[in-house]
This record gives structure tokens, sequence and C-alpha cells, in this order.
């Protein structure tokens, strides 16, 4: 399958997955649950994550790494990960009721423990769709995805209208890990190589345990925030910052996924190739920045309009968040798959230590601005987004040997194409009707505007993904001409 062919997979079920969970979103939010529910769920989510963290154990990047594939390394595979399953649902069981003693809710427990029941499906689900990305099958791995993005929304609405409350929520988790489990068995059956032998894991298990402190830092420094915020502030609170990271993080995944989704293999297959990653990292990133960046810089100009119109008007307090943390989103994307790229080229412990780093520096600036209010935290994620930039911008340089020129000037160029999409948004703040007053309606239609002058500043520019995005663009337009002609 080529790279264009596994992007439009890919993003097949980005939009898919996407608007199932952004429909599942907002009709929970503005019908059964408010703030303070979403942000009990969040809590105990925020908690098993750190855990749960550990789920891939670095078999999905060994796998699809490894020069070649045999049933034996499968096998074997299967049987780590069938074990750190197991131990990842008990730990968080053995979590939920300190949580719920920590915090003063007893609904935490039962919250915490489905979640971690339902990890007990992770190891039937690692294995076969790592084995389709390496063998660049996106098609089935974007019906998996699809499949079990069906089954959770239609889990997590059943349980919240009849009355679960926060609890409808760690359902839809079940839900979409044991749907996921039993359609990836049709994708790469698991059974085949069946039963489980752990003869010769001690190297997967070795390298687990690297990969899993850097999953470990990782996961701390992403969800500890949520549990600072929940601590400090309060639930309403963490519900309101949940929904706008979750809605900036799932729009980012919508832009940009496909192209995110396809780096790690094709950066792995030209380094079995021997061919200079360089390149081919900056044409990449070239894509993704391209278009998330004006997506997220989008997303910060309408978050009022957004949150007022979809959330209603309780959710409100989400959008200021909302505004700066998509902004934050422009530096973490402006580096993509760094952690990937630096197991590719056998910098693991590097990626450990920036990790470890990046974890630190995100519980502190949230520590130092939680007693101050929620804004002052949202604020602090643009902060932390900077210096991650920084610590992290050398050390993928010096591995794919990018050029910084070239890298500088396509951040320059991308910046201008991003502003110049929200333009549209900016004037008819200025001279036609607050953010607040602006109907769904009249922003699609300027946003709309903004996506016409983004590309026409592309192609102004001479970006260097102008022409990738026109061909991609007209591919898919001949591909539905075609569809539509009759055959004799």
């Amino acid at each position: 399958m080529s790279v264009k062919t596994a992007a439009s997979w890919a993003a097949l079920a980005q939009y898919v997955g996407f608007a199932l969970q952004f429909a599942s979103s907002v009709i929970v939010a503005r019908f059964f649950l408010g703030p303070a529910e979403v942000g009990v769920f969040s809590l105990a989510f925020s908690a098993a994550a750190m855990i749960h963290g550990l789920q891939d154990f670095g078999l999905n990047r060994s796998i699809i790494g490894a020069p070649r594939m045999t049933r034996r390394i499968v096998r074997q595979s299967f049987s780590v990960s069938l074990v750190v399953g197991i131990g990842i649902a008990i730990a968080i069981l053995l979590l939920a009721a300190p949580l719920a003693r920590l915090y003063g809710n007893p609904d935490l427990f039962a919250i915490t423990a489905l979640i971690g029941v339902s990890f007990v499906f992770i190891p039937f689900t690692v294995v076969p769709l790592a084995l389709a990305q390496r063998d660049m099958d996106f098609r089935a791995y974007a019906l998996v995805d699809i499949g079990a993005n069906i089954v959770t929304v239609g889990a997590t609405l059943l349980t919240a209208w009849l009355g679960f409350s926060s609890l409808s929520l760690a359902f839809g988790i079940l839900a979409y890990q044991s749907s996921r489990a039993l359609f990836a068995q049709f994708v790469r059956p698991i059974w085949r190589v069946l039963p489980p032998s752990w003869r010769g894991t001690a190297g997967l298990f070795r390298y687990g345990l690297s990969a899993s402190a850097l999953s470990l830092t990782g996961s701390i420094g992403s969800r500890a925030p949520d549990l600072v915020i929940g601590k400090l502030i309060g639930e309403a609170a963490l519900g309101l910052y949940s929904r706008a990271t979750g809605l900036a993080l799932q729009f980012r995944m919508l832009v940009g996924g496909p192209v995110a989704s396809v780096l790690y293999p094709s950066l792995a297959r030209a380094k079995d190739r021997g061919e200079s990653l360089g390149p081919l990292y900056l044409r990449l990133t070239a894509a993704l920045c391209a278009i998330t960046w004006a997506a997220m810089a989008g997303l910060a100009v309408a978050a009022e309009p957004l949150i007022n119109t979809l959330y209603g008007p309780r959710w409100l307090g989400a959008a200021p968040v909302l505004s700066w943390v998509a902004l934050a989103q422009v530096f973490f994307i402006a580096l993509p798959m760094q952690i990937e790229v630096g197991y590719l080229l056998g910098r693991w412990q590097r990626v450990i230590g920036l990790t470890m780093a990046d974890a630190v520096i995100s519980v502190g600036l949230m520590l130092l601005t939680a007693p101050y209010g929620l804004i002052w935290v949202a604020m602090s994620r643009v902060v932390h987004g900077l210096i991650w930039w920084v610590i992290h911008a050398a050390f993928v340089q010096g591995l794919v040997g990018f050029s910084w020129r070239e890298l500088l000037t396509l951040y320059a160029k991308t910046a201008l194409a991003a502003f110049a999409a929200v333009v549209p948004l900016l004037v008819s703040y200025t001279l036609w009707r607050p953010a607040i007053e602006t109907p769904l309606a009249a922003l699609a239609l300027l946003a709309g505007a903004g996506v016409a002058l983004w590309y026409t500043t592309l192609l102004a520019v001479r970006h260097p993904s102008a022409a990738d995005l026109a061909d991609v663009a007209l591919g898919k337009l001949r591909g539905w001409r075609l569809r539509r002609v009759p055959t004799r």
C-alpha cells in the first residue's frame, strides 16, 4: 500500500471516529452530564491513564521496526502483552479505593474499577494491529477503529440515557476495548499463535521495560495536570479543562492524524532502504504543520461560539481554556513523532531522559499556576509547549539531519498561512458580530473562507506541501468522478 493510499484509509478512520466521538460528546454534554460529572470521570481516567500508558509495552514499535517478522516473534509479543494487560488491570483495580478516599468521592471507585477491567482485552488488540501497521494495511486498521467507535458511542449514550452519570463514560471505554479486540481478530487472528509461550521473551521484557519508562513518564506529564486541577481547583473546573483539551486533541487528530499515522512506518521503511531521513521527515512535517497549525489557529479563535453553540452556556468556561490549549498544540505539532524517531534510530535512553524532564516541567508549571485559577493553568500549557519544543528540537535534528534553515523557513510560511486562515473570523468579530453572537452557520461560512485564504497563501509563499495537498484533493475528486461514471 502506498503512503497516499495508507493516508487515505487513516483519514477515513480519523474522520469517522472524530465524527462519532464528537457527536457523542455533544449529546452527552448538552443532555446528560455537566462539568462536575465529566470532571469526576476525568479524575478516574487520568489516574488510570498513568498506569495504562504501559499497555503497548513498546510492542507496537518493536513489531513495526523489526527487520523481519516470524511466527515465533508474534507469539512472544502476544505472550508479553498478555502479562502486561492483566498486570495493568490488576494495578488499576487496586488503585480504585485509594483514589476514592483521596478525593473524597465514592463514585470514583466504580468508575476506576470499570476502566481497569477493560484492559484485560488489550493483549488481543496490540499485536494484531501492530502487524497491520507493519504491512501498511491501513484499510483493515481503519475498519477495526470505525467499528469500535460505533460500539463505543452506542454504549456511552445508552448508559448515559439510563442514568449512569459519570459511569457511562467508563462503560464507553469498556465497550471500545472489548469491541476493538474482537474486530482485530478479523484482521490478524491471534488464535493462530496460541497457546502463549514465554520462552525467549526476556529480551522483549527488557525492551518493554525501557519503553514503559518512557510511556510512564509521558503519561505522568500528560495526565498529572488533571489530578492537580481536580484536587486544587475542583471537579467542575477539571470537567471544563478536560472538555477543552479533549476537543483540541480530537480536532488535532482529525486534521493531522492521517499524516501522523503513516509518518513512522514511512520513516522505518526508508531507514531499511538506507535512504536519508531528513528530506522525508521535513516533507511529512510540512504537510502535518500546514494542516494542523491552521486548524489549531481556527479552533482558538472560534472557541467561544463553538462551545456556546455545541455544548451550551454551562460549558462556556471551557472556551478560553480551549483557545490557550489549541495554541499550545502548535509547538507539539512542530516536531512530530519525536519519540518514535528516537526509538527507530536507537536513542531510546535519550528519549526517556527528555520525556522525564518534560513531565517534571509540565507538572511543575501546573502546580505553580493552579492556585491562580483555570485560565492561568491553560496559559501555562503554551509555556510548556515552547519549552517542550526547545528541549526536543536539537535532539530530533541530530537524528534525522534536517536543515535548520529549511525547518525555520517552513515554520514561517506555515504560520503566515495559519494566520490567513483566521482573518475572516477576526474581521467578522470586529466589523459584524462579537464571537459569542456568531451563529454556527456563519461560523462555517467564515471557516470556508478561511480555508480558501489559507490555501491561497500556501501557494503564494510556495509552501512545500501546497502541491501535495492539491494532488491529494484532485486524486479524491477524480476517484469520485470515476465511481459515478456508469459502466456498460
